[in-house]
């Protein structure tokens, strides 16, 4: 994954505040509400500009990290006394475990994305869950979401099909999962839609899974 800093936020992230608006990540709260308990751990893979981590960090005990120096250090100011690292899926704890791991838009930038599904899976407490969301290409809006990502770290370009199957061959079991529909529109208003989801999971750009590890065979 290419890390540039700062610039990286700023040329692919033209409002990142807008474009982590207060009711995407009410959502993304939510799913992880529906599933894991207050009081768990909860590493996030990727961190960003720490937007996430923040808003949820009087429920969970949180973790975390990203590849971008700069990254880490807004999220570390967000977070004061949390352990945010540099790094990538390696930084994920053996012990303690966590209940969670998060990722959001961040799989698609990792090349060596099936050890990453690997650690993931290992590192988790067992019943625990990894939630993510990818961007999708595939469905009526595919060619247009080609056409418009053009942040050249997106090293997986996959239909919707093809992440749930990545998913399962690496012992998930995927137990909730939706389409996304979302854009900034003329750099004022962010677009994030996730009803009606009879529709969005065929024509959403991205997609969320939350995947849960399967318990171990006795």
């Amino acid at each position: 994954m290419s890390v540039a800093g700062q610039s990286y936020f700023t040329e692919n992230y033209p409002d990142y505040d807008r474009q982590n608006s207060p009711a995407k990540l009410s959502f993304y709260q939510a799913m992880v509400g529906r599933w894991i308990s207050r009081g768990a751990r909860l590493f996030e893979l990727g961190t960003g500009l720490g937007n996430f981590l923040a808003k949820v960090s009087r429920d969970y005990v949180c973790l975390g990290c990203d590849p971008n120096a700069y990254a880490v250090e807004q999220t570390r100011l967000k977070l004061a006394g949390a352990d945010i690292r540099q790094g990538s899926y390696e930084q994920i704890p053996v012990e303690p475990v966590c209940q969670a791991v998060i990722a959001w838009d961040v799989i698609e930038h990792i090349e060596q994305m099936e050890e990453a599904l690997s650690v993931i899976h290992s590192r988790l407490a067992e019943g625990g869950c990894f939630f993510l969301v990818v961007p999708v290409y595939d469905g009526p809006l595919g060619p247009v979401v080609r056409m418009l990502d053009k942040d050249t770290t997106h090293l997986w370009k996959l239909p919707r099909h093809q992440w749930r199957q990545y998913l399962e061959q690496h012992h998930f079991e995927i137990v909730e999962s939706g389409g996304i529909l979302r854009k900034l529109i003329l750099g004022r208003w962010y677009l994030h839609l996730t009803r009606p989801q009879w529709l969005l999971k065929s024509i959403g750009c991205a997609m969320y899974y939350v995947a849960r590890k399967k318990k171990a065979e006795p």
